[in-house]
């Protein structure tokens, strides 16, 4: 079960994938299901079979009539992914208890599973999915909360003690938090297998990640270190990588390998697609201590930096592509791994250094944040320089979760005053159940807010360049302010209609503020003079497919997209054998990724160890080739 919106999962197993499970052939002795979560259709079904319910709920608990609240459950819901993720993972396991029931003849036949193998998104999001009990919990607690009133009401004047559908929802999502919570942190039902790559920005994360599950309660029993590239013939590029990955695979088994099993998948020259590639792959993972010791004595002779490329190439500097010159707003986005954030911050460092009169913001909305790894120093939601770089670069990793915060607490305020005007007209505990319905805020709206923070920055800043999350969340970002804008405008209307019985005021003027920010923002993501989006993939299958559907939704969605960047790219492969079927593998896969009519594709040559600090940056970002200038 794949729960990334960008799945890639039919791509790794090359079969076409949907929201329904389905076989995939040549797996034995047992049988294999897969399918790719589509969280806004399961969120559908889920709500087509808990509406009427939820709306009752809803009227016993609010002043809001049926209309109101009918038009209200037909919105769409900004960030659900993680939410229904979660419900679904919880409705496979419960589909495996009953059938274990059926099994024993205790009650009819159910199609259930022995094992649930989730491939989750990358780790900001995977986080949110793995703390989306506690929001499954949230709701049960407010919709409770919201039913209280008139559960008394029944039970006291109508002498009706039965439970109502209302009342079944809210224990089946309470239970359904309760149950996933207990199964998630048990051991022995529920075991995480962290992935990572061998190098210093990988290790980082997953040091900051696997840190915040412990804090949960949940344990991480095996670290897998994937693409770790095997011993070979004599090559400037590949021993200098080599010995940079052992290095980090030492700190890996020393900072996270005690109390847990570290395995490593060596590099293979032929990227794995299919049953039988991936059950190869699989018998090849191997222990990390048996890949220590491999370095050959030349690695101690290599540079600090190797760079596959050409001594003849015809390179140009960033701040030199046309696809980055005149814009104001720069998005980096696509597949988790393929080297974003790096891309990113050379970029506007090589900008920030070519207009030196030039305000730069370089402004990371991952909720994984890596530009702190990537300029090897810390930064935090407060706007900062870095050392070494020039005087008009300011970087920020966005707290999108304090952006919320801030705009919950004006919220609160405009809600604390309406209701206190309501109170004279005898609302009893109006105030109680609005603040109660703040905290059904959805999964994802603080990035929608911490995105707003963008439109405010354009006021300090000449350029700002965002680093993005991984495409399935990205592009989440991108379509939330069209569905935001939705819901502020339904609450203003319903403020309106019961203008007579409650006084709008500032709850009214925030709401405003909040439709006219997202509007700026909706025209600024669609002006093609201000607002680029530079795709970043790198030369292989599986991103090569995420990337060509990435573009076709970013066409849907009308932004401008002048560029690819086919990033770490084996330019020179000289006479190594590996490098040489590897580049020629590569300049496979960028023929066939045909860019549409106006986006250029920049290459970027595969650096040794990757760029981190300001002056590789620097250096990186002077040696990108274009097909154009």
């Amino acid at each position: 079960m794949s729960t990334d919106p960008a799945h890639s999962l039919g791509d790794a197993l090359s079969v076409r994938l949907s929201s329904k499970p389905r076989r995939v052939a040549g797996v034995r002795p047992g049988s294999l299901d897969a399918v790719e979560l589509d969280a806004p259709r399961a969120f559908a079904r889920w709500l087509e079979e808990h509406r009427r319910p939820l709306g009752e709920i809803l009227e016993h608990g609010t002043w809001l009539d049926r209309e109101d609240i009918e038009s209200l459950l037909d919105l769409s819901i900004p960030g659900v992914d993680e939410l229904v993720g979660i419900l679904e993972i919880a409705r496979l396991a419960e589909g495996e208890r009953k059938a274990r029931k059926a099994r024993k003849g205790s009650m009819p036949a159910a199609i259930g599973y022995d094992l649930i193998v989730v491939d989750t998104a990358p780790t900001g999001h995977t986080l949110r999915l793995l703390a989306a009990p506690e929001t499954v919990a949230a709701v049960a607690a407010v919709l409770d909360a919201l039913q209280r009133e008139h559960r008394l009401i029944r039970e006291q004047l109508g002498r009706v003690g039965r439970p109502e559908a209302a009342d079944r929802l809210i224990s089946l999502l309470a239970a359904q938090a309760r149950e996933t919570a207990e199964r998630l942190r048990d051991p022995r039902q529920t075991a995480f297998h962290w992935v990572t790559l061998p190098e210093d920005l990988s290790l980082a994360e997953s040091e900051d990640a696997i840190a915040a599950l412990e804090r949960t309660g949940m344990t991480v029993a095996e670290i897998v270190v994937n693409r770790v590239l095997p011993p070979s013939g004599p090559c400037p590029v590949c021993d200098r990588r080599r010995a940079d990955e052992q290095r980090v695979l030492a700190a890996i088994r020393r900072r996270l390998g005690r109390r847990r099993h570290v395995g490593v998948i060596p590099e293979v020259l032929r990227e794995p697609r299919g049953v039988r590639a991936l059950a190869s792959l699989a018998r090849d993972i191997r222990d990390a201590p048996s890949i220590f010791g491999h370095e050959t004595s030349a690695m101690s002779h290599q540079p600090s930096i190797a760079l596959s490329l050409p001594g003849d190439a015809e390179t140009v500097a960033a701040e030199s592509l046309a696809a980055f010159r005149g814009a104001s707003l720069l998005f980096f986005g696509g597949k988790g791994g393929v080297g974003k954030t790096t891309v990113a911050a050379a970029a506007a460092l090589r900008l920030a250094r070519a207009g030196r009169k030039r305000r730069v913001l370089l402004l990371s909305t991952d909720p994984a944040h890596s530009l702190a790894d990537v300029f090897k120093t810390a930064i935090g939601d407060a706007t900062r320089n870095i050392a070494g770089a020039p005087v008009n670069l300011a970087v920020r990793e966005l707290d999108a979760a304090a952006a919320l915060g801030v705009r919950r607490t004006e919220f609160e305020s405009a809600i604390a005053e309406m209701t206190a005007a309501m109170g004279a007209d005898g609302v009893a505990g109006a105030e109680g159940r609005a603040a109660e319905l703040m905290k059904l805020a959805p999964p994802g709206i603080d990035e929608l807010f911490g995105m707003l923070s963008v439109v405010d920055a354009r006021a300090d800043y000449d350029v700002v360049v965002v680093d993005t999350a991984p495409t399935g969340h990205a592009l989440r970002l991108l379509e939330m302010p069209e569905a935001a804008r939705e819901w502020v405008h339904v609450l203003l209307r319903v403020l309106l209609k019961y203008r007579s019985l409650v006084r709008p005021g500032q709850l009214a003027a925030q709401l405003v503020d909040v439709s006219k920010s997202i509007r700026e923002l909706q025209i600024l993501l669609r002006d093609r003079k201000e607002t680029r989006f530079i795709v970043v993939t790198r030369a292989a299958n599986v991103p090569r497919r995420e990337t060509v559907r990435l573009l076709t939704r970013l066409r849907r969605l009308h932004f401008f997209t002048p560029a690819v960047v086919v990033n770490a790219m084996t330019l020179a492969p000289g006479r190594c054998r590996r490098c040489r079927t590897i580049a020629a593998a590569e300049r496979r896969e960028v023929a066939a990724l045909r860019p549409p009519r106006g986006c250029v594709i920049i290459r970027t040559p595969l650096s040794a160890p990757p760029p981190r600090g300001v002056r590789a940056l620097d250096e990186w970002a002077q040696t990108w080739i274009t097909e154009h200038g």
